[in-house]
């Protein structure tokens, strides 16, 4: 029996999907692919979807732009996985795939974390040097002006909240600008596994002594909102405050009014709540905010070996062997077990 892959659609990934898609219907596997998605509201299958879709496929690929409940991980018996083409699986609930012996691959390749880092350290440096406001004094033919406004990074204070690959590789580009001091948050982190030269605080101080606080979690229920107008207000009047990890983390109608009252430097944002980010959205009429449409670390680099890695690992996976980039490596054991229950 050929092995049967169900691939989600996904407006943004059109091109790596199609791709992978082509390469694994010519090595022999049933491909099904997904209902088109409506841009900015995430996929949900309804019952007769599930069935007819997921009922008795090997390995489930999906992406942000997808949801994927615990029915629709219960819909195939033979299930042995679930495959991201990005870094990102928070379409899933990640303990409910652990507890039911799947394993998870996702995309972490350094074409991928790494082209976050370098476009998470640009738009630092963007903010900080007020780089849009330099370039619309020449297009309007302005003079210049009377007191500069740049600043450097070198000797100011960063926070991450959070870590993890991108922000590893944020703190390795930033160490080349000296700054004063690189704060992080994040408690899965100790001082052994920290990365060097960095000091691990409390939240509560990275907002206070910050003066760019970068974001790097995962969504999910716990960090959902986790920078409100408190945590807003907390951080210095002329902080920059960076979002390339997921909308959602930042309560942006908070955002709004406190950078609208001018508190906050300056922020970046790659990624927001509702993506496309609608033509009326207050966060469009701010002043000092970079908005980007999910898109900064999504390089030509990137899109060269996206495919290739989905198949590899979808590959291995129906080889029974680890994929290259496991999102819960401590699942193997129940997955071999579970594996074992499928061919048996």
């Amino acid at each position: 029996m050929a092995p049967k892959i169900y691939i989600a659609q996904d407006p943004v990934l059109e091109e790596v999907l199609d791709r992978a898609s082509a390469t694994l219907d010519g090595q022999g596997w049933d491909v099904v692919r997904g209902p088109a998605i409506t841009p900015g509201v995430p996929l949900r299958l309804t019952p007769e979807q599930r069935q007819s879709l997921l009922g008795d496929v090997d390995i489930i690929v999906a992406s942000s732009r997808s949801r994927l409940s615990e029915e629709d991980l219960d819909a195939s018996p033979r299930l042995r996985a679930l495959v991201f083409p990005t870094i990102g699986v928070d379409a899933v609930d990640l303990k409910a795939c652990t507890a039911r012996g799947l394993m998870v691959a996702n995309g972490a390749t350094p074409e991928n974390f790494l082209a976050m880092s370098e476009a998470t350290v640009m738009l630092m440096l963007v903010l900080l040097y007020r780089l849009h406001e330099s370039e619309r004094l020449l297009r309007e033919n302005a003079g210049r002006p009377q007191q500069m406004y740049a600043r450097m990074l070198r000797g100011r204070t960063i926070g991450l909240i959070g870590s993890g690959r991108i922000g590893g590789g944020v703190v390795e580009r930033l160490r080349a600008f000296d700054p004063s001091e690189i704060l992080i948050h994040d408690p899965f982190l100790t001082p052994e596994t920290a990365p060097e030269g960095v000091r691990l605080v409390s939240r509560e101080e990275v907002l206070g002594q910050a003066d760019v606080i970068s974001l790097h979690v995962p969504l999910n229920a716990e960090t959902r909102g986790m920078i409100g107008e408190a945590e807003l207000r907390a951080m210095k009047p002329d902080a920059i405050l960076i979002n390339t990890s997921r909308g959602g983390l930042i309560d942006e109608d908070a955002l709004v009014r406190v950078m609208g009252e001018g508190h906050l430097g300056g922020a970046g944002l790659d990624v927001t709540e509702t993506e496309p980010l609608p033509d009326d959205h207050p966060l469009r009429s701010l002043e000092r905010v970079i908005l980007t449409p999910h898109i900064l670390g999504h390089t030509v680099d990137l899109y060269t070996v996206m495919p290739d890695v989905l198949v590899e690992n979808a590959t291995r996976i129906m080889r029974g062997e680890l994929p290259l980039y496991p999102r819960n490596p401590e699942v193997e054991g129940d997955w071999r077990k579970r594996l074992d229950g499928l061919t048996a």
